[in-house]
Protein backbone atom coordinates (compact mmCIF):
# COMPACT_ATOMS: atom_id res chain seq x y z
CA UNK A 1 0.00 0.00 0.00
CA UNK A 2 1.34 3.74 -0.99
CA UNK A 3 2.81 5.61 1.95
CA UNK A 4 0.11 7.99 2.73
CA UNK A 5 0.79 10.95 5.22
CA UNK A 6 -2.14 12.79 7.14
CA UNK A 7 -1.79 16.82 7.02
CA UNK A 8 -3.95 18.84 9.90
CA UNK A 9 -5.36 22.17 8.46
CA UNK A 10 -7.80 24.08 9.99
CA UNK A 11 -11.03 22.42 8.31
CA UNK A 12 -9.79 18.93 9.89
CA UNK A 13 -9.10 21.07 13.10
CA UNK A 14 -12.75 21.97 13.42
CA UNK A 15 -14.14 18.48 12.59
CA UNK A 16 -11.48 17.70 15.05
CA UNK A 17 -13.23 20.13 18.11
CA UNK A 18 -16.88 18.81 16.79
CA UNK A 19 -15.71 15.27 17.65
CA UNK A 20 -14.75 16.27 21.11
CA UNK A 21 -17.46 18.48 21.61
CA UNK A 22 -19.84 14.95 21.11
CA UNK A 23 -17.79 12.68 23.22
CA UNK A 24 -18.07 15.49 26.28
CA UNK A 25 -21.72 15.31 25.29
CA UNK A 26 -21.44 11.85 25.27
CA UNK A 27 -20.00 11.63 28.81
CA UNK A 28 -22.35 14.29 30.38
CA UNK A 29 -25.18 11.95 28.77
CA UNK A 30 -23.64 9.07 30.92
CA UNK A 31 -23.43 10.48 34.15
CA UNK A 32 -27.22 11.65 33.25
CA UNK A 33 -28.18 8.12 32.76
CA UNK A 34 -26.37 6.82 35.85
CA UNK A 35 -28.73 9.30 37.76
CA UNK A 36 -31.48 8.97 36.20
CA UNK A 37 -33.83 5.64 35.85
CA UNK A 38 -36.93 7.10 33.89
CA UNK A 39 -37.63 4.60 31.04
CA UNK A 40 -38.94 4.95 27.73
CA UNK A 41 -40.09 1.61 26.57
CA UNK A 42 -37.65 -0.73 27.49
CA UNK A 43 -34.47 1.48 27.95
CA UNK A 44 -33.62 4.46 30.10
CA UNK A 45 -34.31 7.76 28.81
CA UNK A 46 -30.87 8.81 27.75
CA UNK A 47 -30.02 5.85 26.29
CA UNK A 48 -30.84 6.83 22.20
CA UNK A 49 -29.21 10.58 23.14
CA UNK A 50 -25.77 8.20 24.22
CA UNK A 51 -26.02 5.96 20.98
CA UNK A 52 -26.29 9.05 18.78
CA UNK A 53 -23.54 11.44 20.48
CA UNK A 54 -21.37 8.68 20.11
CA UNK A 55 -22.05 7.63 16.58
CA UNK A 56 -22.15 10.87 15.31
CA UNK A 57 -18.50 11.57 17.30
CA UNK A 58 -17.04 8.55 15.41
CA UNK A 59 -18.34 9.63 11.77
CA UNK A 60 -16.90 13.17 12.28
CA UNK A 61 -13.70 11.61 13.37
CA UNK A 62 -13.86 9.46 10.48
CA UNK A 63 -14.31 11.84 7.94
CA UNK A 64 -11.90 13.94 9.46
CA UNK A 65 -9.09 11.19 8.97
CA UNK A 66 -10.29 10.66 5.36
CA UNK A 67 -9.62 14.49 4.31
CA UNK A 68 -6.83 14.30 6.15
CA UNK A 69 -5.08 12.09 3.67
CA UNK A 70 -6.42 14.03 0.48
CA UNK A 71 -4.57 16.75 -1.10
CA UNK A 72 -5.33 19.80 -1.16
CA UNK A 73 -7.60 20.81 -3.76
CA UNK A 74 -9.68 17.27 -3.59
CA UNK A 75 -9.53 18.26 0.24
CA UNK A 76 -11.40 21.71 -0.68
CA UNK A 77 -13.86 20.15 -3.19
CA UNK A 78 -14.51 17.70 -0.70
CA UNK A 79 -15.71 19.79 1.97
CA UNK A 80 -15.66 23.45 0.85
CA UNK A 81 -17.18 26.15 3.96
CA UNK A 82 -20.82 25.72 2.25
CA UNK A 83 -21.04 21.67 3.30
CA UNK A 84 -19.16 21.82 6.14
CA UNK A 85 -21.52 24.12 7.89
CA UNK A 86 -24.24 22.05 6.22
CA UNK A 87 -22.61 18.98 7.96
CA UNK A 88 -22.49 20.88 11.40
CA UNK A 89 -25.83 22.60 11.21
CA UNK A 90 -27.02 18.89 10.68
CA UNK A 91 -25.06 16.97 13.52
CA UNK A 92 -25.64 19.93 15.87
CA UNK A 93 -29.50 19.69 15.29
CA UNK A 94 -29.81 15.82 15.68
CA UNK A 95 -27.81 15.65 18.58
CA UNK A 96 -29.45 18.31 20.79
CA UNK A 97 -33.35 17.48 19.79
CA UNK A 98 -32.84 13.76 20.10
CA UNK A 99 -30.95 15.14 23.59
CA UNK A 100 -33.79 17.44 24.46
CA UNK A 101 -36.60 14.89 23.61
CA UNK A 102 -34.51 11.94 25.48
CA UNK A 103 -34.41 14.40 28.76
CA UNK A 104 -38.33 15.54 28.55
CA UNK A 105 -39.00 11.13 28.22
CA UNK A 106 -40.32 11.55 25.05
CA UNK A 107 -39.59 9.65 21.70
CA UNK A 108 -37.08 11.93 18.96
CA UNK A 109 -37.96 9.24 16.32
CA UNK A 110 -41.36 9.02 14.76
CA UNK A 111 -43.44 11.20 17.34
CA UNK A 112 -46.30 12.74 15.69
CA UNK A 113 -48.10 13.57 19.08
CA UNK A 114 -48.15 17.48 18.61
CA UNK A 115 -47.87 19.76 15.46
CA UNK A 116 -44.28 21.06 16.22
CA UNK A 117 -42.72 17.67 16.83
CA UNK A 118 -44.23 16.46 13.52
CA UNK A 119 -42.00 19.43 11.57
CA UNK A 120 -39.21 18.68 13.84
CA UNK A 121 -38.85 15.12 13.05
CA UNK A 122 -38.78 16.17 9.62
CA UNK A 123 -36.22 18.69 9.71
CA UNK A 124 -34.17 15.08 11.62
CA UNK A 125 -34.78 13.45 9.01
CA UNK A 126 -33.73 15.91 6.65
CA UNK A 127 -30.39 16.41 8.75
CA UNK A 128 -29.82 12.29 8.60
CA UNK A 129 -30.17 12.64 5.19
CA UNK A 130 -27.27 15.66 4.54
CA UNK A 131 -25.41 12.72 7.10
CA UNK A 132 -25.51 10.40 4.60
CA UNK A 133 -25.25 12.43 1.52
CA UNK A 134 -21.71 14.09 3.10
CA UNK A 135 -20.28 10.69 3.85
CA UNK A 136 -20.77 9.88 0.16
CA UNK A 137 -19.87 13.14 -1.55
CA UNK A 138 -16.36 12.83 0.80
CA UNK A 139 -16.06 8.71 -0.86
CA UNK A 140 -16.87 10.52 -4.28
CA UNK A 141 -13.63 12.65 -4.09
CA UNK A 142 -11.36 9.70 -1.90
CA UNK A 143 -12.20 7.55 -4.96
CA UNK A 144 -10.77 10.05 -7.55
CA UNK A 145 -7.96 10.14 -5.09
CA UNK A 146 -7.21 6.44 -5.93
CA UNK A 147 -7.54 7.07 -9.61
CA UNK A 148 -5.04 9.34 -9.09
CA UNK A 149 -2.56 7.10 -6.75
CA UNK A 150 -3.45 3.64 -8.97
CA UNK A 151 -5.92 2.59 -6.90
CA UNK A 152 -4.30 2.50 -3.74
CA UNK A 153 -5.83 0.14 -1.60
CA UNK A 154 -6.35 2.43 1.11
CA UNK A 155 -7.82 5.41 -0.83
CA UNK A 156 -9.65 2.97 -2.37
CA UNK A 157 -11.16 1.40 0.86
CA UNK A 158 -12.11 4.82 1.58
CA UNK A 159 -13.95 5.61 -1.45
CA UNK A 160 -15.84 2.78 -1.39
CA UNK A 161 -16.46 2.45 2.08
CA UNK A 162 -18.21 5.92 2.44
CA UNK A 163 -19.97 6.21 -1.13
CA UNK A 164 -21.64 2.70 -0.09
CA UNK A 165 -21.97 3.81 3.92
CA UNK A 166 -23.67 7.26 2.59
CA UNK A 167 -25.92 5.22 0.10
CA UNK A 168 -27.00 2.30 2.00
CA UNK A 169 -27.60 4.31 5.29
CA UNK A 170 -29.56 7.05 3.37
CA UNK A 171 -31.20 3.71 1.52
CA UNK A 172 -31.91 1.60 4.93
CA UNK A 173 -33.05 4.97 6.66
CA UNK A 174 -35.44 6.25 4.31
CA UNK A 175 -37.61 2.95 4.69
CA UNK A 176 -37.66 3.62 8.03
CA UNK A 177 -39.96 6.70 7.35
CA UNK A 178 -43.24 5.22 6.24
CA UNK A 179 -42.71 2.29 8.44
CA UNK A 180 -40.79 2.89 11.90
CA UNK A 181 -38.11 0.53 12.59
CA UNK A 182 -40.41 -2.91 12.24
CA UNK A 183 -41.86 -3.24 9.16
CA UNK A 184 -44.20 -5.50 11.10
CA UNK A 185 -45.94 -5.37 14.65
CA UNK A 186 -43.57 -6.41 17.52
CA UNK A 187 -45.12 -9.69 18.40
CA UNK A 188 -44.05 -11.45 21.75
CA UNK A 189 -41.92 -12.91 22.50
CA UNK A 190 -39.99 -9.69 21.70
CA UNK A 191 -35.56 -10.42 22.08
CA UNK A 192 -34.07 -7.26 22.50
CA UNK A 193 -30.48 -6.83 21.98
CA UNK A 194 -28.77 -5.28 25.50
CA UNK A 195 -27.33 -1.62 24.90
CA UNK A 196 -28.67 -1.22 21.25
CA UNK A 197 -31.70 -1.86 21.62
CA UNK A 198 -32.16 -3.91 18.91
CA UNK A 199 -34.93 -6.31 18.26
CA UNK A 200 -33.44 -10.06 17.71
CA UNK A 201 -36.86 -11.85 17.10
CA UNK A 202 -37.82 -10.25 13.76
CA UNK A 203 -36.68 -7.43 11.34
CA UNK A 204 -35.39 -4.08 12.82
CA UNK A 205 -34.26 -1.76 9.93
CA UNK A 206 -31.84 -0.14 12.65
CA UNK A 207 -29.47 -3.50 12.03
CA UNK A 208 -29.62 -2.60 8.67
CA UNK A 209 -28.76 0.93 9.22
CA UNK A 210 -25.72 0.01 11.36
CA UNK A 211 -24.11 -2.28 8.73
CA UNK A 212 -25.23 0.30 5.98
CA UNK A 213 -23.39 3.41 7.60
CA UNK A 214 -20.22 1.56 9.03
CA UNK A 215 -19.14 0.19 5.28
CA UNK A 216 -17.24 3.94 5.77
CA UNK A 217 -15.32 1.98 8.59
CA UNK A 218 -14.96 -1.35 7.85
CA UNK A 219 -13.65 -0.99 4.27
CA UNK A 220 -10.77 0.48 5.79
CA UNK A 221 -10.38 -2.12 8.40
CA UNK A 222 -10.54 -4.60 5.24
CA UNK A 223 -7.69 -2.57 3.67
CA UNK A 224 -5.37 -2.33 6.70
CA UNK A 225 -6.14 -6.11 7.49
CA UNK A 226 -4.67 -7.05 3.79
CA UNK A 227 -1.78 -4.94 4.34
CA UNK A 228 -1.15 -6.64 7.81
CA UNK A 229 -1.28 -10.31 6.32
CA UNK A 230 1.03 -8.83 3.53
CA UNK A 231 -1.32 -9.10 0.43
CA UNK A 232 -0.51 -7.73 -2.54
CA UNK A 233 -2.01 -4.58 -3.85
CA UNK A 234 -4.06 -6.68 -6.56
CA UNK A 235 -5.38 -8.75 -3.74
CA UNK A 236 -6.04 -6.37 -1.93
CA UNK A 237 -8.11 -4.64 -4.11
CA UNK A 238 -10.02 -7.68 -5.50
CA UNK A 239 -10.82 -8.06 -1.50
CA UNK A 240 -12.14 -4.49 -1.39
CA UNK A 241 -14.26 -4.91 -4.76
CA UNK A 242 -15.87 -8.17 -3.41
CA UNK A 243 -16.76 -6.90 -0.27
CA UNK A 244 -18.42 -3.87 -1.36
CA UNK A 245 -20.21 -6.03 -4.11
CA UNK A 246 -21.57 -8.12 -1.16
CA UNK A 247 -22.40 -4.98 0.85
CA UNK A 248 -25.99 -3.80 -1.05
CA UNK A 249 -27.03 -7.60 -0.38
CA UNK A 250 -26.15 -8.20 3.11
CA UNK A 251 -28.24 -4.55 3.77
CA UNK A 252 -30.99 -5.99 2.26
CA UNK A 253 -30.99 -9.42 3.26
CA UNK A 254 -31.01 -7.59 7.03
CA UNK A 255 -33.95 -5.36 6.07
CA UNK A 256 -36.20 -8.35 4.73
CA UNK A 257 -34.65 -10.83 7.24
Amino acid sequence: MRSMTSVITPDITRMGWLTFGLMGAAALTSVAALLDDRMLGHFGVWMKPLKFQLAMAVQTATLAWALSLLPPDLRLRAMPRGVWLLYLAAVLFEAGYITLQGGRGVPSHFNRNTPLEQVLGTVMAAGATVLALVTAWVGVWALVQARRTQWSPLMLSIGLGFVLGGVLAGVSGGAMGPRGYWPQPLTDPVQWMPLTGWVLSQTDLRIAHFVALHQMQFLPAVAWLAVALGLAPVSSRALLLACAAAAPFLVVALMSY
